[in-house]
This record gives structure tokens, C-alpha cells and sequence, in this order.
């Protein structure tokens, strides 16, 4: 004989489950730093506050939309030279001295912001980014040659093609589809352009005299900046 209890109802029949709702995912832990930890470190071209207060702008008008998108903190916008991530402080200061040879011969030059776009494509957008114009080919040879001197100095490099711009924010994976997320980004970045608020049409100057070496410190509030080293590019030769 089977031992049945009945449910409050009076009936026999055995209660159904409750349904749980899966925990969300625990958010990333930001490790401690100590002084024994490795630095995040970065080179890049600051922006001036111009161009720093047009990206920030940009930024507060696409955080409006509901995108699953981890923007960049106000006045952290930079064009990222090379990422070269946890390193033993002392290859840092090693590689403090190494580079100002290496930057000083490369001549200082203006470039202005661009159009809106993303990476890799805006059909599949994974970084949005704000573009730039003007003689971006110089970029790429101070690129080519800063990295010369970090695999001479056995830093591993990132493989993937140099292509220079502003990163706005990131598209994060939540597990949500977003079939759709492709279309509206285009439809919004075209909506800023048509109304002048980010457009090549009326761009903002944006001249490019020094690269600095950065260190990133995490916090649950965002990346903080550490400015470690500053190297001035070289004035250019006057015009007859």
C-alpha cells in the first residue's frame, strides 16, 4: 500500500514543482591590486578635451537606447595604439625608456573625427566606434614601428589588422537575442549624422603631437587611467 498524502485541496494528485528562475550570471570579480601585481597597460593618442567632450556627448545621447552595450566612461576615449595587457612591472619601466627613441623621429600631424560605424561590420556590430579622417596612414607607420620595438622587446602583439578609430562602447553577449539590434544601431547612427550631432560633415579638429603609455586600473566603477609615460612627437618642419 502506497502512503498518499493528500494535498490541500483534498486531492490525490502529487504537487508539481515550483519553477525556478536561473540565478543571473555573478558579475566579474575585479581583482585586488597589490605590489606585487602585474600593471594593464596600453599606448595611445590622447584626445583633446574638444574632441574628448564630442565623444562624451555622442556617448550620453546613444546611452538613451536600450542596447546591450558597456559603454566607455566619460573622458577615458582614446585611439588605442597597442594593448599589451598584465606585464611584469619591470618589462613596464623597461619599456618606459625603449619607446622615446623609437617615437621621437615621427613628426606630429592633424586628423578630425569622422562617421559613426562598428566592428566587425554593422550587420554583426561588436564594437561601435566613432571614425577618423585625414592622413590616417601616419597612424599606421607609428603603429608599425612602436610595435617593431615591443616584439624586439618579446611582448606579444595583437595579430589582428590596425585599423584606428575611437571605441564608443562594446556589445555585450547577455544570451538575449538581437536580430534586430543591427538595424536600429544603423538607423540611429544615421538619425546623428542627418541631424549634424556626429557627422564627417562637421568634423572636430584632432591633432596628434603625442603617444602616452598607460596603465588601467580596474574598479567596480569603471577603468582609471594612470598616464606613465608621455613622448611628444616631433614638431613639424615649417613650410616655405
Amino acid at each position: 500500500m502506497t502512503d498518499e498524502r493528500p494535498t490541500p485541496s483534498g486531492s490525490n494528485t502529487p504537487r508539481k514543482p515550483k519553477l525556478r528562475r536561473p540565478k543571473p550570471p555573478a558579475p566579474p570579480r575585479i581583482p585586488v591590486e597589490t605590489v606585487d601585481s602585474n600593471w594593464r597597460i596600453f599606448l595611445a593618442v590622447p584626445l583633446p578635451a574638444d574632441v574628448t567632450t564630442y565623444v562624451d556627448d555622442a556617448i550620453a545621447t546613444l546611452r538613451n537606447e536600450p542596447w546591450p552595450v558597456k559603454w566607455t566612461p566619460s573622458g577615458n576615449a582614446h585611439i588605442t595604439l597597442h594593448f599589451l595587457g598584465e606585464v611584469d612591472p619591470a618589462r613596464a619601466d623597461l619599456l618606459r625608456f625603449a619607446l622615446r627613441s623609437t617615437i621621437a623621429p615621427h613628426e606630429a600631424f592633424d586628423l578630425r573625427t569622422a562617421d559613426l560605424g562598428a566592428f566587425p561590420t554593422i550587420r554583426k556590430p561588436r564594437v561601435l566606434w566613432l571614425g577618423l579622417w585625414g592622413p590616417v596612414h601616419r597612424l599606421l607607420t607609428l603603429h608599425e614601428a612602436i610595435g617593431k620595438t615591443l616584439t624586439e622587446l618579446e611582448f606579444v602583439l595583437d595579430e589582428r589588422e590596425f585599423h584606428p578609430h575611437i571605441t564608443l562602447g562594446r556589445v555585450r553577449s547577455d544570451g538575449k537575442p538581437q536580430h534586430d539590434l543591427p538595424a536600429k544601431i544603423r538607423a540611429r547612427f544615421e538619425a546623428l549624422a542627418a541631424s549634424g550631432e556626429v557627422t564627417s560633415k562637421d568634423p572636430v579638429p584632432l591633432p596628434v603631437n603625442e603617444v602616452q603609455l598607460i596603465r588601467s586600473h580596474l574598479t567596480p566603477q569603471g577603468a582609471r587611467y594612470e598616464v606613465l609615460e608621455r613622448y611628444p612627437l616631433r614638431a613639424p618642419e615649417p613650410k616655405d
